[in-house]
């Protein structure tokens, strides 16, 4: 390997490494925020005091700086201070800048490339033909041209993987010098590097099992031999989740349930299902890493469909991963990177996984930043085998194969890269491959609605309003009771109501959103505004009768929102005695319920009296 020294060439491939990197990106450094940016770095308020703010930053969970309290918003919360304390320190050094971010991005990607070229030269793999000295410059390219990394790498957000997975190799190569060299040097600096792993992002505690596993492949280590020089790793492992437990609670689960589809996409589901799915996200996985493309931002549901076992895609996957992981096991008793690349890949997904516990969606193409390691490192193997095998055909495959491999990697790349440019961008790209899933096409839909409230012109303020309630149908199509949903449709709603005055057309729409969504601020605000206007009274009070009277008391017996709707309805007819009549029955009713104290019962007893009373009609005005 005299032509790949590592101390003679290390500022070459390093230099190399990085303009590949900013060949491959460059064009982010024009972009702006998007995405997750907003919650770890726009409008983070601990990163905008700079350097005044990097003590909460380590001292609160992750979206603190954000909402302002911790929200639990993902089963265990979050605690990834490492990323956003660069973001404040990039603020403190010079403001608010993008381009500098989407540098530092690049730079540390190119870091990342380099930590894989020089994990590969430790490694010291050899196959029956003797050492292979190109395989670490092999595997560092096609790591570095891959475009599975390019959400990690163009989304500012993603630098915690990157800053994990360049942290934990890094370490991972500390703690082979020390293997090799018993120096206790390299034992302290694997261990600060892994914390400073752990403290990017929570991945890297699936190091502890790679490490021995690593020792054990390439170093002919027993388990208990390897056990044991892994165990430098232990100490930052163990401050990390003290310091996790301390700050945000008790490990990686607060106990409580997280009902919310787009927090967790298995909701509803029974276990089958959620195995189901489980399976095909992982063979899902496995497919971008062979095939990156087409890429998406966005696997929420349903993008990536709710299986049953018996379901064909169900079973496919099932087969595709054993028949993968039985091949790899095969090949290793001859080839063993195959089996280790196999054991490192399932290692290393599997905290992401949701097998492990619920990650917040099915599945995300920056999870795979850590995981590609082993599919590029067995991909270089073979291609460098058959590069140098005395087999004429084989020379030839190979010869062809990296350059059109590393051709295609970088053009996917790079033609990824831009649909990151902003939030418009990144959704109409999103949309049209994740066209099932409800989070991308109301955001699309949220995209639009921004764009119609910044234009002037009448025509194509209605064209993009159309687009707009377009695709928050869609995404109500895909999920009827979505939150977020029904509030954009509502507010488009009133939009079409102010161009053309139609309360009715209006009402009629509405209806359908109140009774999936009752507790909407915005409908309220709203039908508050309309009923300001004598013109709209009647027409006000009929809906919001048929609402409470006929719909929530008669038909769904909730009685707190049948008094909500008829009271407003009361309102806006003050001295009818057919709605007072009808709140008061709504009241005595009410008061019959089961749970209510004698004081509650008494009150709207009381209530019901005064509706019936004529004499009290003035009152109620």
């Amino acid at each position: 390997m005299d032509h790949l020294k590592f101390k003679g060439h290390t500022y070459v491939y390093l230099l190399g490494f990085f303009l590949l990197s900013l060949l491959l990106y460059v064009q982010s450094l024009g972009f702006g925020y998007v995405l997750d940016d907003t919650i770890v770095l726009d409008e983070n308020k601990f990163v905008a005091k700079g350097f005044g703010g990097i003590w909460d930053i380590l001292s609160k969970e992750s979206f603190t700086g954000y909402f302002g309290e911790q929200k639990n918003l993902v089963a265990g919360a979050r605690y990834r201070p490492l990323s956003i304390v660069t973001f404040a320190i990039e603020l403190g050094l010079f403001g608010k800048n993008p381009f500098i971010s989407h540098l530092i991005n690049i730079l540390l990607y190119s870091l990342a490339g380099w930590a894989v070229f020089r994990l590969m030269v430790l490694l010291k793999i050899s196959n029956t033909q003797g050492p292979m000295p190109w395989l670490p410059l092999i595997s560092a390219l096609l790591f570095l041209t891959h475009p599975i990394h390019s959400e990690a790498v163009a989304n500012i957000k993603g630098r915690d993987e990157i800053m994990c997975f360049l942290f934990s190799v890094l370490a991972l190569n500390a703690l082979i010098r020390y293997r090799d060299q018993g120096k206790t040097l390299f034992a302290i600096s694997s261990a600060v590097l892994f914390f400073l792993a752990l403290m990017s992002k929570e991945n890297a505690i699936t190091f502890l099992a790679v490490a021995p596993l690593v020792l054990v492949f390439f170093r002919q280590s027993n388990w208990t031999s390897a056990i044991r020089s892994s165990l430098v790793l232990f100490p930052s492992a163990i401050l990390f989740l003290i310091i996790r437990a301390s700050v945000i609670g008790f490990f990686f689960d607060h106990g409580q349930q997280i009902t919310d589809l787009m927090n967790n996409p298995f909701v509803g589901m029974t276990g089958a299902q959620k195995f189901s799915t489980i399976l095909l996200s992982l063979a899902w996985y496995l497919k971008l890493l062979f095939i990156p493309h087409p890429l998406t931002h966005d696997y929420y549901p349903y993008h990536v469909p709710k299986l049953d076992p018996g379901d064909g895609l169900a079973i496919l996957s099932f087969l595709s991963l054993a028949a993968i992981s039985f091949l790899a096991y095969r090949l290793g008793r001859k080839h063993k990177v195959a089996w280790f690349a196999m054991l490192y890949f399932w290692i290393t997904i599997s905290i992401v996984s949701n097998v492990v516990f619920p990650v917040g969606t099915f599945m995300n193409e920056r999870f795979l930043f850590m995981p590609s390691l082993g599919f590029v490192m067995v991909l270089a193997y073979f291609i460098h085998s058959a590069w140098f095998s005395g087999i004429r055909w084989q020379r030839t495959f190979a010869t062809t194969l990296l350059p059109v491999l590393l051709l295609l990697y970088s053009v996917r790349t790079m033609t990824r890269v831009p649909d990151w440019k902003d939030a418009m961008s990144l959704n109409l790209a999103g949309v049209k491959v994740s066209k099932n899933s409800a989070r991308v096409n109301l955001f699309t839909g949220v995209s639009y609605f921004q764009l119609y409230q910044k234009e002037t012109d009448q025509t194509a303020r209605k064209k993009y309003l159309d687009l707009a309630l377009r695709y928050i149908d869609r995404s109500l199509y895909i999920f009827p009771t979505y939150g977020q949903g029904l509030n954009m449709k509502a507010g488009i709603l009133a939009e079409y109501h102010k161009m053309d005055g139609n309360l009715k057309g209006f009402l009629d729409n509405i209806r359908d959103i109140i009774i999936k969504k009752p507790d909407l601020a915005f409908v309220h605000e709203y039908l508050q505004y309309l009923m300001k206007s004598q013109d709209n009274r009647y027409e006000l009070s009929v809906f919001l009768r048929e609402l409470g009277y006929e719909y929530y008391f008669q038909k769904m017996r909730k009685y707190d929102l049948g008094i909500q709707f008829m009271t407003m309805a009361k309102e806006m007819r003050p001295f009818s005695m057919d709605y007072a009549k009808e709140l008061a029955e709504i009241y005595e009713a009410y008061s019959k319920k089961s749970g209510l104290s004698p004081q509650q019962r008494d009150e709207m007893l009381k209530k019901a009296a005064e509706l019936r009373n004529p004499l009290s009609m003035t009152q109620l005005k």
